[in-house]
């Protein structure tokens, strides 16, 4: 019996084999995931005092992920941009060669003219609503806001619509040089914010809805020591040139003007404010696509960055492939003999001992 009592029982012997079975498990699972990430498990652990230098790599390979993120997200708005603007241009640009062929007499082609310019004017409109998911990429920093009122779409802070202003700066029909001369002072002085009479019926009032002229521009931080901003907004003086132009061929079938000089006055204004307008486009642009290139420059020397931020990562953090497969073996068969144990104590009962 005293050598029964002095006996450690069956019941302690499965519960060590268990604490065991666990611990094996435990470290098997780490070698594991050493041997398919080529990491250590624990590397603050393994690593000890040097481990300050671990955490200084990650938090660098953290930042420099997150300007990569953002600069890829910033690369698609300005390709948006520059997409937007070029389309805008063509559409400006397929008027003014209507415009510099059409007849001066009244007739068929000046009313094709007067549609095609209504028919642009949406265009311009449309493509100035170029937008992701952060908002509208034109309209500066009000970017929750679709930046050119929609040309027959009453403005809620005016009350006005930017056809009927234009209709209204041109005061009815045009039979005179006066009558012409009279309008394009008033559309030049609205679309340049300068209509004193009537400040609703300027271009900030009722065409445009964005953030004002003079306002910082949309800007974003591009990396640790370099910031770029996006300038290309619907307020811009080529835009309004060239809807200036637009709108004085949509509003007005240049045919039904009597007076031979005063119609080619009217023409001849609207045909430079285009031209204006598309050479203004086109800085505006080549501008945007130098930012890009500018960018696109910043993301391969980010990209660079990154290879050697995880070089150095690795350097510290890696584990031993042949010393991780080796403990993965051990510990495998260290654990197939502890369940062997413990299968074999699970079947013993007090018969085993009479």
């Amino acid at each position: 019996m005293s050598d029964i009592s002095r006996t450690v029982s069956t019941a302690l012997h499965s519960l060590r084999q268990r604490e065991t079975t666990s611990r094996l498990s435990a470290e098997l699972s780490e070698v594991s995931q050493e041997l398919s990430t080529g990491l250590k498990a624990n590397p603050y652990e393994a690593l000890g005092h040097r481990s300050s230098d671990a955490i200084a790599i990650r938090m660098q390979i953290t930042r420099n992920d997150g300007f990569l993120t953002s600069n890829a997200l910033l690369d698609r708005r300005f390709l948006a941009v520059e997409t937007s603007i070029s389309a805008t241009r063509d559409a400006g640009q397929a008027v003014l060669e209507q415009a510099l062929t059409a007849q001066s007499a009244a007739g068929p082609s000046s009313i094709y003219l007067s549609q095609a310019a209504r028919s642009a004017l949406d265009t311009v409109i449309q493509r100035a609503a170029v937008s992701d998911s952060s908002g509208y990429l034109m309209a500066g920093t009000r970017i929750d806001t679709n930046p050119l009122q929609g040309w027959e779409e009453v403005n809620p802070a005016t009350g006005l619509t930017p056809a009927g202003v234009v209709d209204d700066l041109i005061g009815g029909p045009m039979n005179t040089m006066a009558d012409v001369q009279t309008a394009i002072d008033g559309l030049k002085a609205a679309f340049a914010d300068a209509d004193p009479t009537n400040p609703a019926r300027n271009f900030e009032a009722t065409f445009y809805n964005g953030s004002p002229s003079g306002n910082p521009p949309l800007t974003s931080r591009t990396s640790e020591t370099q910031s770029l901003s996006q300038t290309a907004q619907a307020n811009d003086p080529a835009m309004r040139d060239l809807m200036r132009g637009l709108a004085m061929l949509s509003a007005v079938d240049a045919g039904q003007i009597p007076d031979t000089q005063a119609r080619e006055a009217w023409l001849e204004e609207a045909r430079a404010a285009i031209s204006g307008g598309l050479e203004g486009l086109n800085d505006l642009e080549t501008v945007t696509g130098l930012k890009r290139a500018q960018l696109n420059d910043t993301i391969a020397s980010q990209e660079s960055r990154s290879q050697f931020l995880d070089g150095e990562r690795l350097n510290l953090e890696g584990a031993d492939q042949y010393d991780a497969a080796t403990r993965l073996t051990l510990l495998q068969n260290q654990l197939d003999s502890s369940f062997a144990v413990t299968a074999r104590l699970s079947r013993l009962s007090f018969l085993n001992y009479l």
